[in-house]
C-alpha cells in the first residue's frame, strides 16, 4: 500500500511540474522594441518566420542571397521587414550585414539571430564530390559560425539569443547523407559550446532539429539530378565495384526516404517562433514531442542496434557489384 501511494504521489508531482513548465513557457516577450537577423529567407522557413514575426510586432532584418526571390520580393512589401543581401559563405557580404546590424541597432541590440540558411546534398560518400561536401559544410556550418560571431557583440548587448536550425540527422547519422550530417554534428556541436559561453552574458543559444519535412531540401528531382552529375564525373574503378545497379537502387532509395518527409512544417515553425519570442525557451528543440520521444529512446540504444535498426529502415537493399559472389561452374 505505501509503495502504491508513494508511486501515485511521484506521478502527482511529476504531473504538477509538467503543468506549471508548460505554463512558465508561455510567457513571451513584448515585441515592439526587438529586432530579429534571419538568413535564408529567400523561401521556406526563413521566409515564413519572418512574415510572422514581422505581423507580430518585432523588426526583422531578412537576409536572402538573393534579394529579388520570390521570398525576397514578398517579404519587402512588409513595412517593419528590411530585406538585406547576405551570402553567409562569404566575409565580405556578411561584414555588409554586420555593418548595417551596428548601424541601425547601435543603442538597440539585437534581440535574436536565427541562422536559417541551408542546403542539403545526399549521396553516398564515395561519388558525393568534395565540391559538394565543401558546399554544404560552407554553408550550413561555416555560414552559421560566420554570421554568429558578426552577430554576437549585438545580441550581447541586448541579452538576446542565438537560435541554430540543426537536424536530427546531427543525432544520428542515415546513410548517403554524410555532407548533410556532418554539417548538422557539427551545428549541434557549435550551439553547445557556445550556449555554454554565452552563460555568462545572460545570452541564451538554442537548437532547432527537426527530422526531414516537405521543403526544398526534400526535392528529389533536384538530388537525382545532382547524384547524376557527380556520378559522371566519378572514377571508373569506383564506378564499377559500385556498378550501375547499385547506383540505381540507391537513388530509389533516396526517393523512398524522402517520401517520407512530413507535410506538417507547422510544427518547425511553432518551435521557431517559441524559440524567439519565448520568455523561457528551450534550449533544445525537437519538433514534435512524439518525434523527440521515439529518436531520444532510440539513442540510448548501442552502436548495433542503431546501426541494423537504421539500415533496416532506410538502407540501400542492393549489393555492390563488387561485393557479389561469383558463380562457381
Amino acid at each position: 500500500m505505501i509503495v502504491l501511494y508513494s508511486s501515485l504521489l511521484s506521478i502527482l508531482l511529476l504531473a504538477v511540474v509538467f503543468f506549471v513548465n508548460r505554463y512558465v513557457r508561455r510567457r513571451t516577450v513584448y515585441p515592439a522594441d526587438k529586432s530579429v537577423f534571419i538568413t535564408g529567407c529567400d523561401r521556406g522557413f526563413g521566409e515564413t518566420l519572418a512574415t510572422k514575426l514581422a505581423f507580430t510586432g518585432y523588426r526583422v532584418f531578412a537576409g536572402c542571397l538573393d534579394v529579388t526571390s520570390d521570398g525576397g520580393s514578398r517579404l519587402t512589401k512588409i513595412s517593419n521587414v528590411t530585406v538585406v543581401q547576405c551570402d553567409v559563405t562569404a566575409d565580405a557580404s556578411v561584414d555588409a550585414v554586420k555593418r548595417l546590424l551596428n548601424y541601425r541597432l547601435q543603442d538597440q541590440g539585437l534581440w535574436a539571430l536565427v541562422n536559417n540558411a541551408g542546403v542539403a546534398v545526399f549521396a553516398e560518400t564515395e561519388w558525393c564530390s568534395m565540391s559538394a561536401y565543401e558546399k554544404v559544410l560552407g554553408v550550413n556550418l561555416m555560414g552559421t559560425i560566420r554570421v554568429t560571431k558578426a552577430c554576437l557583440p549585438l545580441v550581447r548587448s541586448a541579452k538576446g539569443r542565438v537560435v541554430n536550425i540543426s537536424s536530427l540527422a546531427g543525432r544520428f547519422a542515415l546513410p548517403g547523407f554524410t555532407a548533410y550530417s556532418a554539417s548538422k554534428f557539427g551545428i549541434i556541436g557549435f550551439s553547445d559550446s557556445l550556449r555554454r559561453e554565452m552563460k555568462k552574458f545572460d545570452v541564451k543559444v538554442i537548437c532547432i532539429e527537426p527530422k526531414l519535412y516537405r521543403t526544398a531540401i526534400a526535392d528529389g528531382d533536384f538530388h537525382v539530378k545532382t547524384n547524376h552529375q557527380m556520378w559522371a564525373e566519378t572514377d571508373d574503378i569506383t564506378k564499377v565495384d559500385y556498378g550501375d545497379t547499385y547506383f540505381r537502387a540507391f537513388l530509389e532509395t533516396m526517393l523512398r526516404n524522402l517520401r517520407y518527409s512530413s507535410r506538417k512544417t507547422y510544427e518547425v515553425m511553432d518551435d521557431l517562433l517559441h524559440a524567439v519570442t519565448s520568455v523561457y525557451p528551450y534550449t533544445r528543440y525537437v519538433p514534435s514531442l512524439k518525434v523527440q520521444l521515439i529518436t531520444d529512446a532510440f539513442l540510448l540504444n548501442c552502436n548495433f542496434i542503431q546501426d541494423r535498426g537504421i539500415m533496416s529502415s532506410t538502407g540501400v537493399r542492393c549489393v555492390p557489384f563488387s561485393m557479389r559472389k561469383k558463380k562457381t561452374a
